[in-house]
């Protein structure tokens, strides 16, 4: 297998950082939402797709095919619920959480789609 490049690394570490920062937001809002059955399914579908974006961060590192795509998967997802509840729930431009979370989704599509991240997973 051929070493692991910058975009691979870089894709890896992003999708880790939305892996632990997904976990901790889901947590949170299962702690505030104690006793509602609807603020416990969003707080641990947020949770369990953090552990999702971690553990694909965790397989693309290793340059595991299954890691690229479920990573793949999970920013996909990510950016269209994003941009779902900018556009059509919030209705407004994006506040600076919101631009953040773009650009990181967006940069982490990015490297996963680059022809070096897909070279190295193809050997």
């Amino acid at each position: 297998m051929t070493g692991r490049t910058f975009s691979v690394v870089f894709g890896a570490v992003l999708l880790v950082f939305i892996g632990i920062s997904g976990v901790g937001a889901g947590v949170e809002v299962l702690a505030v939402s104690s006793g509602i059955a609807t603020g416990a399914a969003i707080g641990g579908g947020i949770a369990a797709y953090g552990l999702a974006c971690a553990a694909a961060g965790i397989g693309l590192f290793q340059l595991r095919r299954w890691g690229w795509w479920l990573g793949l998967g999970a920013v996909v997802a990510g950016l269209a619920v994003l941009v779902w509840m900018q556009l059509i729930v919030i209705g407004a431009a994006p506040d600076s959480v919101s631009a953040v979370g773009l650009i990181v989704w967006g940069v982490t599509l990015v490297l996963l789609l680059l022809p070096s991240t897909r070279r190295v997973l193809r050997s």
